[in-house]
């Protein structure tokens, strides 16, 4: 064949499978139960451009940031919007990283990161704490009741205790039981003074609010600060193998400690010396504790009573992450006036700043009060002046850059109270809550803080500028960017 009549035979073949992409039909014809498809005369004329690899990737990550936008979204809300929300200073949602941090690597770095929940009487008995606790540890690890003073003046709902011997009370506060000690007082803000030999008894509680957790612990450590010595202490473990004994002859700040092979529940210490004991800290493993130091009638202004440098000193020996101060219920009724609410804020403000100079690693938490009821008009209502001791403590708090949590708000606000005392999750004083109540309240923070760490944990896998462009591009409840 000529090489004309082959282009000639070729070309008729190419109009042929032309005119059959035209004509046949697009869903196919079936013959026989079998499906014959033929492509359209698009797609043999124009080849589709094969994607690159780093298309492919980019499309990938524009995937995984839609599902963290959508995570940043839920968490903004709950930030901002949510009964349980936290007011930030300059809406700053990186105020927690360092505690954040820290606990992540608490059980990598052999630590146990300290939380400090200072508070009045609406956390005795380690309410509150006892579940912030529990919700911290499940999360970083860590077990144990925390930091113990030497004598408990009320029991507590985790773990007993029990002393005896030459002893003496002193505190920034409380009654005439207590003694002034011209500022050795240490992280509790109160001690007891050994004179002579005293033996201290522990023990975990049975109760039905104990988390299981609280009630084991594999180390003890006794801080203290002697005066001027010797100090010594034997530690006898009453539930299995393990008696030891260690003493101190150098003033000032230090810590006695004991790590057991096992856990126990139960133990009992010998104290012989002159010197003030700061606390006696129960731990299991590493990760995170958390104290609960109450201190009923205080207003909060108790802080700067104590030494500086032996309150910094204790904090820096003590490895404390994270700052909880809980306060104002106790002042509320005596905050009849604007002025007033100021200068009460005022002085919590300089507290604030002492502590914070006192550990500056830690982040500092303020935690204003709950409604509170009393007769107005011969009815039960909140306290007039209360909603805006709970807007100047908020003020307040940030403008000395720290985060605020409200339990008014958490509880739903103005006249609350009434109703969480017909069910059952506040005391018929209309102020404290019921332990269901306390409960309740512990769980309320504990999800603020997780919020917080969720949102921590999604940071940390975007770039600086991804998170930026995806933050500002979500509104506020009033419809201005952040």
């Amino acid at each position: 064949m000529k090489a004309s009549g082959t282009l000639k035979f070729f070309a008729i073949v190419v109009a042929l499978l032309a005119l059959l992409c035209i004509v046949f039909p697009r869903d196919g014809v079936t013959v026989g139960g079998v499906t014959l498809r033929f492509p359209t005369l698009h797609k043999v004329l124009v080849r589709e451009k094969e994607k690159s690899m780093e298309q492919l990737l980019i499309k990938r990550e524009e995937r995984d940031l839609t599902g963290l936008r959508d995570s940043i979204a839920e968490s903004r809300h709950l930030l901002f919007e949510g009964q349980t929300r936290f007011w930030l200073p300059n809406d700053d949602v990186s105020c927690f990283d360092n505690f954040f941090r820290n606990a992540e690597k608490a059980q990598e770095q052999g630590r146990v990161v300290r939380v400090l929940h200072y508070g009045d009487s609406q956390i005795e008995q380690d309410r509150i704490s006892c579940r912030l606790r529990e919700r911290l540890q499940i999360v970083f690890g860590g077990g144990g009741p925390g930091m113990l003073p030497l004598r408990q003046p009320i029991p507590t709902i985790s773990f007993n205790q029990s002393v005896s011997g030459s002893i003496k009370g002193l505190s920034t506060y409380g009654d005439s039981t207590f003694s002034r000690s011209n500022g050795n007082y240490g992280p509790m803000l109160r001690c007891w003074r050994l004179t002579g030999s005293a033996t201290m008894s522990l023990y975990s509680s049975k109760g039905n609010h104990a988390a299981e957790r609280v009630g084991h612990f594999s180390s003890i450590r006794v801080l203290f600060n002697n005066r001027p010595g010797p100090l010594s202490v034997a530690m006898h473990n009453r539930k299995g193998p393990g008696n030891f004994s260690a003493s101190s002859s150098k003033s000032g700040i230090g810590i006695l400690s004991w790590k057991m092979d096992t856990v126990t529940t139960s133990a009992s210490l010998t104290l012989d010396g002159t010197a003030d004991i700061y606390g006696v800290l129960l731990d299991d493993g590493y990760g995170v504790a958390v104290d609960n130091i109450s201190m009923r009638g205080v207003s909060g202004h108790q802080f700067k009573m104590a030494n500086f440098d032996q309150l910094a000193e204790s904090y820096k020996l003590l490895d404390v992450g994270m700052i909880i101060m809980q306060f104002g219920g106790n002042s509320v009724p005596y905050l009849t006036s604007e002025k007033r609410i100021d200068n009460y804020c005022k002085n919590l403000g300089e507290q604030i700043d002492y502590v914070r100079r006192a550990c500056p690693d830690a982040v500092i938490l303020f935690v204003g009060p709950s409604d509170m009821s009393t007769k107005v008009g011969g009815q039960l209502a909140t306290y007039p002046m209360l909603p805006t001791v709970v807007e100047k403590l908020r003020e307040m708090a940030n403008a000395h850059g720290v985060a605020y949590w409200s339990i008014y708000d958490a509880m739903g606000g103005k006249n609350s109270m009434i109703t969480w005392v017909k069910n059952g999750y506040a005391g018929p004083d209309y102020i404290h809550f019921s332990h269901k109540g306390a409960r309740i309240m512990g769980d309320y923070l504990s999800d603020a803080l997780q919020n917080m760490y969720e949102l921590y944990k999604i940071r940390q896998q975007l770039s600086a500028k991804q998170f930026k462009d995806i933050w500002n591009n979500i509104t506020k409840p009033d419809g201005n960017s952040l």
